[in-house]
């Protein structure tokens, strides 16, 4: 069976560690009040041996030296386990702990960078459970691979890529596995359809099918604002969701190939009272080509939070490296 193991970074170590100093200091500072532990320490004759401040000095050290141990024991003998149905997550030497999530039951699957972890180019890898609950990796290198792996297991598991309610994912902004677009095809700045707004929106699912996969969502801008579909409704012969769907997947067939329409999904939701559209891409199976009128084609990857063409020896090196 296929074992992958995932260990968090050394800042998870170094946060516990903070987090014990503050505790210890703040239950040595008031424990002081309790008594006068000198005059403790005077009357067991310890004195004759050792001073006082020394002695106090010895203790807290060796207590440091204690905790600091086991946490960095802990942190050592943790990690998580990635199973092809299951997540397991082994903590503790002595007394060890085995907690286990269960694949099927994932609903999204996300990264988060602090400004430190940007520096270090780690991430904080955040499952969200279908009963709302999440469970976190923290601070992990490669976690772009290790979520590109956790993300093909579900799906294998599931058979869905993992996507979050839209709200989060519109308040979180475009990323590696998110973009927005404002329309369809209708054009709000010449007030006409465009063959151009069609292209970037196929564009992105090009670039998603090229990487892992990623949700695109229609009727929002790059801001972040729910525009609705309102105006991409107005331009179709069939003036709702059903008409939209329709054209989506027109777009996809002829634009990219029928065959890469099995991973490409299509959902609405309404958020502030107006309709968006979620447009789910699943990684494909081979690599997917942008047709152009002129019978060429183009290849685009999302790459950060933005879609990225690649030349023709870009495209043959990254070909090589992902479908062998």
């Amino acid at each position: 069976m296929r074992r992958i193991i995932i260990k968090e970074g050394p800042l998870v170590f170094l946060r516990n560690v903070l987090y014990m100093e503050i505790i210890a200091s703040l239950f040595f500072f008031a424990i002081s009040f309790a008594t006068d532990y000198s005059h403790v320490y005077g009357d067991l004759g310890l004195a004759d041996y050792i001073r006082f401040d020394i002695f106090e000095i010895l203790i807290f050290s060796i207590f440091q030296l204690f905790y600091i141990s086991a946490l960095f024991l802990n942190w050592y003998f943790s990690h998580y386990e990635i199973y092809e149905k299951e997540i397991i997550r082994k903590t503790g030497l002595l007394f060890k702990k085995r907690k286990s999530v269960n694949l099927s039951d994932v609903a999204a699957v996300e990264i988060h960078q602090s400004p430190l972890g940007r520096i270090m180019n780690h991430a904080n890898i955040i499952l969200e459970h279908n009963n709302g609950r999440f469970t976190k990796i923290k601070n992990v290198s490669n976690f772009d691979e290790y979520v590109h792996i956790i993300k093909q297991m579900v799906r294998s598991t599931s058979g869905r890529i993992p996507t979050r309610d839209p709200k989060v994912l519109i308040k979180e902004g475009e990323g590696l596995f998110t973009e927005f677009k404002e329309t369809l095809r209708y054009d709000a700045r010449k007030g006409e359809i465009s063959k151009d707004v069609e292209k970037m929106v196929v564009k992105t699912i090009v670039g998603f099918l090229n990487a892992n996969g990623g949700t695109l969502i229609i009727g929002v801008s790059d801001s972040g604002k729910v525009m609705g579909l309102e105006s991409d409704y107005k331009t179709l012969p069939k003036k709702d969701k059903d008409g939209f769907e329709n054209h989506v997947s027109m777009l996809v067939k002829t634009m990219i190939g029928l065959a890469f329409a099995k991973y490409v999904g299509v959902s609405f939701e309404e958020i502030e009272n107006q309709e968006i559209c979620l447009v789910t891409v699943n990684e494909g199976h081979k690599p997917a080509y942008l047709k152009n009128g002129d019978n060429k084609e183009d290849f685009y990857v999302r790459v950060g939070n933005s879609t990225q063409p690649y030349s023709m020896s870009e495209a043959t090196e990254y070909i090589k490296s992902k479908w062998g």
